[in-house]
């Protein structure tokens, strides 16, 4: 190509005259055409690099998720404080999650109990530590099952009763987050029902108890009262509902107490016949 040496234009090679100024370019050089300046290449980021980025930028993502979660759960057992007779939206697990909670510091606090009634007895009659130390074992065993067992059996007696004379709408999950809703000051009584328990506050302890119990049963009442019974009075289906759920709870008692004293009386053979065994030697 050729630069116009007046006006420094640049011209097709085979142009004569500048088309800017008129400039004579018969005499001027052609000079070789000047490449493009390649563009830059994007600097690689390695792999080991972005793939760290990644999972931080991730496990911000799954941090801000759960506290959200956690937040909203949160604001649910709030308004359960606040007002629990007054239904909101929830999440199906929300329920579920708060009885495992309350169940949760239920056998804690009974273990704790046990743990310090263990202590007491091993401290004034040591030469029985042996036989203290296995009936505890076997009495944490049974307060867990039958914990668990007797509010599992009573809920879906509760629930299938529903189903069954008021063709409720509820599935089982939307049941208990219901009926957690309606007893959701259980989770606060069974904190302070262990708190009592490590400080062997024995009367506290059964005060404590006994409000629970009452708010459980006064839960389950609402949900069945809150039901439209349609082949039975409403306050008939109630009593009957509540005696049932009284039976289930005295059968789920009387078996605990006798399989404990069976297990109390076993280990007592055990270690009457190891002392008679002592002794014929």
């Amino acid at each position: 190509m050729k630069e116009c040496p007046n006006c420094h234009a640049e011209m097709g090679a085979d142009v004569n005259f500048c088309t800017n100024c008129g400039t004579d370019l018969r005499q001027v050089a052609v000079s070789e055409e000047k490449p493009a300046p390649a563009a830059p290449e994007p600097k690689a980021v390695p792999v080991q690099e972005a793939e760290v980025k990644a999972e931080g930028q991730a496990d911000s993502r799954a941090s801000g998720q759960a506290e959200n979660v956690l937040s909203t759960y949160w604001q649910w057992l709030l308004h359960a404080w606040k007002k629990p007779a007054e239904a909101v939206a929830a999440e199906k697990w929300y329920g579920l999650t708060t009885l495992i909670l309350e169940d949760l510091f239920f056998i804690l606090a009974e273990l704790a109990g046990m743990n310090n009634l263990a202590s007491s007895l091993e401290i004034s009659y040591p030469s029985f530590s042996s036989i203290i130390t296995e009936l505890k074992s076997s009495f944490s065993l049974y307060v867990m099952i039958s914990v668990v067992l007797g509010q599992v059996v009573v809920l879906a007696i509760n629930y299938f009763a529903m189903k069954r004379f008021a063709k409720s709408e509820f599935d089982f999950l939307g049941y208990l987050n219901r009926y957690a809703h309606l007893s959701a000051y259980s989770l606060i009584l069974n904190v302070l029902f262990w708190l009592f328990a490590l400080t062997g506050s024995l009367g506290l302890q059964g005060i404590v108890f006994n409000m629970t119990a009452v708010v459980g049963f006064l839960a389950l009442i609402y949900v069945l009262l809150e039901e439209k019974a349609e082949k039975i009075d409403q306050m008939q289906f109630a009593l009957v509902i509540s005696i049932i759920v009284l039976i289930v709870v005295m059968i789920v008692v009387n078996m605990f107490f006798k399989e404990f004293a069976s297990e109390i009386a076993s280990v007592t053979n055990q270690l009457v016949n190891s002392l008679l065994g002592s002794h014929s030697y």
